[in-house]
């Protein structure tokens, strides 16, 4: 027997929800062990790839069933307000539109992650409509997060027995941060399934065994932040149960009073409700009170995790700063880390994390704010008001007479407010805010259950004009969706191409990588893939000039050809990026590579790709040094000294900056100055051999011999392969009669290979007999080594 017309409608209806589902399930747990395919890229085009099926069968599931549905429309219509201000940001902030869209793999600040987290959502409201698609989503929802939470158990288990196998620190879902997320969502919606769900004994026994778990694996991973969200849940919840127990349950006491209560008969009266929120309270507030004992946990399961980010204040002043020059549309989406590199504060320079370009503030959405200006600030005060202010509304006013529908439209809620302070105080990744858009979407289609609710629709047969108009426009957007379905892969596949190129470089196969990047631009050109290009000239130059077998005239041909592919590249990511720093940078290091072999305007081209990566970073030392080895390259010691020093004025304790200084100087003559810079980069890294060995043979030129001993026997002790080291603190024991360990070091310094035993002979007879071998002048500051 055919099927009829309405199961195959309702078969294609069904689809659209279980492609939805299975969007959310691939994008969190699919990982591709292969450094080829990019981890959180992966990640982010499955889900936009699951979202664009998702939306091309529910427009087939609308078209089939001759009509469109909607839950109340305000909450749907205020989840597009961010992508609307995502939308005017990006056409109007003067960056490239494909840099906002895309950004490099579609990153959580770009246009095109909020309109696929608006789509996803808007889907989510609309598709999700029924009880029994409440009923599959959420089960599908509690599956994963049990297998998750068991997997991650598992994970760190067995990461202590083979680390090299399988990091403890290993996440399907992204970063450890993201686990926690997720994880201590997963619990607050067994806390609230527990509570406002009637289940059968067993299913009630899994949950909390999986519930127990995941707080194990949140122990570990040691997040207060998730720690205080899961107190407040659970405060909430146990706030809940105890207002809500029928008044059967008060004190012996009162049995004869008369009791007044106005909760409904159907209450709770049983503690069980009241055990699990407490118990998760519990330990919520054990854990964020004794974040050593959670540290000491992460340290006892090496699952320890740096977790930097820009503070708030440093976040707010760049925010600041942004809007004194873009109030309106911000920096542009996907720009906070180059306003952070234009805006930072200098006194950063004297922490560790001096050389971290930060891409993101303290949290998603005040990130947001740099980058979309008020319009985006507005925007999602705006989305978090009315969900807050509407869902409150309903919950307390409007609540759904449904118990399951009105358990749903609870646990929605519930992970929306939470996910939503995810996003304001933490960074989660692209899934878990999608996954913000996916629950207020749910939450939204629950309103039509509401009391005083409902929802609305337009019939295409009883309207012929407005339905011709959808129908028109649903079907434009399917089409749609197959070419974004189309340039999406594109863009995926340049990703890949781009990491494996990447993968190449590192690993010095440099054929690869330029034939792996080829790839990449082949499919999407991208600024990262042309920096990388030029990177893979650059090493090509480098190799060039080292060989010794190649002829002069393939040499200077081979030479020429790199540099131009390189220069074309890196200018190249220079027009697609021009407020990124590091292509300036890539571009002035092939000029400079030029310098050396006279190349008319080389010079100049590489001061100026250097002058504006500095007008993009103006506060990183490193560039001021970058530019003093490009002065010492064209011979211009003057200039490179005061780069160095200007890059010291950045960071007082930049040693390598002090320590070529202290070269130069030493160059000059000055073996005064020479040896307060050695000596101020010594004070600053006290083991490293070769600032010590230069500290060791400036004071043996400034005829302090025991001040020499000291520095030089710390460079030997810190490298005791440094014959160069041994050899001047020889001499300087010799100097000072001590022929014993001057005889001693020699002797060291044989031992290091056949070529050095030969090298040193005539000393070590000399030594034996008590004389000493070394030059007078060995020591002067006319011989002291320049590095």
């Amino acid at each position: 027997m055919p099927p009829q017309p309405s199961s195959v409608r309702s078969s294609v209806e069904t689809g659209s929800v279980i492609a939805l589902v299975a969007a959310l399930v691939l994008a969190l747990i699919v990982v591709i062990p292969s450094s080829a395919f990019p981890f959180a890229a992966t990640k982010t085009f499955l889900l936009a790839a699951g979202t664009l099926v998702t939306l091309a069968l529910y427009i087939l599931a609308r078209l089939s069933r001759g009509n469109v549905i909607f839950p109340p429309i305000a909450l749907v219509v205020a989840l597009w307000l961010p992508a609307l201000a995502y939308a005017l940001s990006s056409a109007f902030s003067g960056i490239p539109f494909a840099n906002a869209f895309w950004g490099t793999a579609l990153e959580p600040d770009t246009f095109g992650f909020i309109l696929a987290a608006a789509v996803l959502g808007t889907l989510a409201a609309l598709a999700l409509r029924r009880p029994e698609h409440y009923r599959l989503f959420l089960r599908a929802g509690a599956w994963l997060f049990g297998a998750i939470a068991v997997l991650e158990a598992l994970t760190i288990i067995a990461g202590q027995f083979a680390p090299n196998t399988i990091p403890p620190t290993f996440s399907l879902i992204g970063s450890l941060e993201d686990l926690a997320l997720f994880l201590g969502l997963g619990v607050a919606g067994v806390l609230i399934t527990l509570r406002f769900l009637e289940l059968a004994p067993r299913a009630r026994r899994l949950l909390l065994v999986l519930g127990v778990i995941a707080l194990a694996v949140l122990a570990v991973a040691n997040s207060s932040f998730v720690w205080t969200l899961l107190a407040l849940v659970s405060l909430g919840l146990f706030v809940e149960a105890v207002m809500r127990r029928r008044a059967s349950s008060a004190d012996a006491d009162l049995d004869d009073a008369v009791v007044v209560s106005e909760m409904p008969s159907g209450a709770d009266t049983g503690t069980r409700s009241l055990i699990a929120p407490l118990v998760v309270l519990a330990v919520s507030i054990f854990f964020f009170i004794g974040g050593t004992l959670g540290g000491a946990l992460a340290s006892a399961f090496h699952v320890n995790v740096l977790n930097v980010r820009p503070s708030w204040q440093s976040t707010l002043s760049i925010v600041r700063d942004v809007y004194a020059s873009s109030p309106v549309l911000g920096s542009g989406p996907g720009t906070f880390g180059a306003a952070w590199l234009k805006h930072r504060d200098p006194s950063l320079n004297t922490t560790v994390f001096w050389n971290i370009d930060f891409t993101s503030g303290i949290g998603f959405i005040p990130t947001s704010f740099a980058t979309t200006g008020l319009v985006g600030a507005v925007a999602w005060i705006a989305f978090l008001a009315l969900f807050a202010v509407l869902g409150l509304r309903m919950l307390i006013l409007r609540a759904p007479e449904d118990a399951f529908v009105r358990y749903v439209a609870i646990l929605a809620f519930v992970a929306t407010a939470y996910l939503a302070a995810a996003a304001v105080f933490d960074l989660p990744g692209t899934v878990i805010l999608a996954l913000l858009f996916v629950f207020a979407g749910l939450f939204a289609s629950t309103m039509r259950y509401a009391a005083r609710g409902g929802q609305w629709g337009i019939l295409f047969a009883r309207s012929p004009r407005l339905g011709f108009v959808i129908v028109f426009s649903l079907t434009l957007l399917l089409l749609a969706s197959v070419a974004a379905a189309y340039t999406l892969v594109e863009r995926y596949v340049a990703a890949t191409e781009l990491a494996r190129a990447d993968a190449a470089f590192s690993a010095g196969n440099l054929d690869a990588a330029d034939s792996a990047v080829q790839g990449s631009l082949a499919f999407a050109p991208s600024a990262s893939a042309y920096q990388t290009q030029a990177a893979v000239a650059s090493a090509r130059l480098s190799q060039i000039a080292a060989s010794s077998t190649m002829s002069a005239a393939a040499a200077q041909q081979a030479f020429q050809a790199a540099l131009s592919t390189g220069i074309n590249a890196a200018l190249t990511a220079t027009r697609l990026a021009p407020d990124d720093y590091q292509n300036w940078l890539a571009l002035g290091n092939l000029y400079a590579q030029a310098v050396p072999l006279k190349v008319s305007g080389a010079y100049d081209s590489a001061k100026t790709a250097y002058g504006k990566a500095q007008a993009l970073n103006p506060t990183n030392p490193q560039i001021p040094y970058i530019l003093a080895q490009l002065d010492i390259a064209n011979k211009d010691t003057k200039a490179a000294e005061a780069d160095l020093k200007a890059a010291v004025a950045l960071k007082q304790d930049y040693t390598a900056a002090i320590f070529l200084l202290s070269q130069l100087e030493v160059q000059d003559g000055n073996v005064k100055d020479a040896l307060a810079s050695a000596e101020a980069a010594a004070y600053f890294t006290p083991n490293d051999p070769n600032i010590l060995f230069q500290v060791g043979v400036l004071r043996a030129a400034s005829n302090d011999l025991p001040g020499a001993e000291q520095a030089l026997a710390g460079a030997v002790a810190a490298n005791p392969q440094f014959a160069n080291a041994r050899y001047f603190l020889a001499a300087v024991y010799a100097k000072q009669g001590d022929m014993k360990n001057a005889l001693a070091q020699m002797q060291a310094i044989a031992a290091l290979s056949s070529d050095n035993a030969k090298a040193v002979a005539p000393q070590l007879s000399a030594l034996g007999a008590g004389k000493d071998p070394f030059p007078r002048n060995l020591l002067s500051a006319s011989t002291a080594p320049v590095q």
